[in-house]
């Protein structure tokens, strides 16, 4: 929790940063492509964030690495966590950077639980439905949990909506025993 705390901080600093010097798409593209970098290269993720490197020697390398390939405030502000001894939060900072551009652009994050895969006419369907009630641009992440038996829950920023079979049989169970399901 902590840390996320401390890497929500240094995302908005970016942000205020990358805005005020008018070069948000940019470092956001950058960032973004580092993000995936990191997925994709845990070893780079281990070098960067937990690696036996000195701050000196880290600070070469990310360089070394990134000179030339990263926005110069991108490249910066990698440089500014590894004097800080901040890089370990590089994954978590990166993901919050992008929650921050998303509200920055009026982007609503939805997240769609589903008990099997959806087609793609189903997903068009749920995103058609949800964009207009919406009214604003929208991105979907869709992951599978066989727990919910059927249906599908979404997650609007903070408001959860249930429409499993799971839930809709502990409520039922919670009505006739008076009891809840664990």
């Amino acid at each position: 929790m902590r840390n996320t705390v401390i890497a929500r901080r240094y995302a908005r600093a970016l942000l205020g940063l990358a805005l005020e010097q008018q070069e948000l798409a940019p470092v956001r593209a950058d960032l973004l492509e580092l993000h995936g970098l990191l997925r994709a290269s845990p070893e780079l993720a281990w070098l960067l964030g937990r690696g036996p490197l000195g701050i000196e020697l880290r600070g070469a390398q990310i360089k070394q690495l990134f000179d030339g390939r990263l926005h110069p405030l991108a490249l910066r502000f990698l440089l500014f966590l590894n004097a800080r001894r901040r890089l370990v939060l590089l994954a978590t900072l990166l993901t919050t950077f992008e929650e921050l551009c998303d509200v920055q652009d009026g982007v609503v994050r939805v997240q769609i639980t589903t008990a099997h895969e959806l087609s793609a006419d189903q997903l068009a369907a749920i995103q058609g439905k949800l964009g207009a009630r919406l009214q604003r641009p929208m991105k979907t992440q869709v992951t599978v949990d066989a727990r919910l038996i059927g249906g599908f829950r979404l997650q609007i920023g903070d408001d959860v909506q249930d429409f499993s079979l799971a839930t809709q049989l502990a409520l039922l169970r919670q009505r006739w025993l008076g009891t809840t399901l664990n």
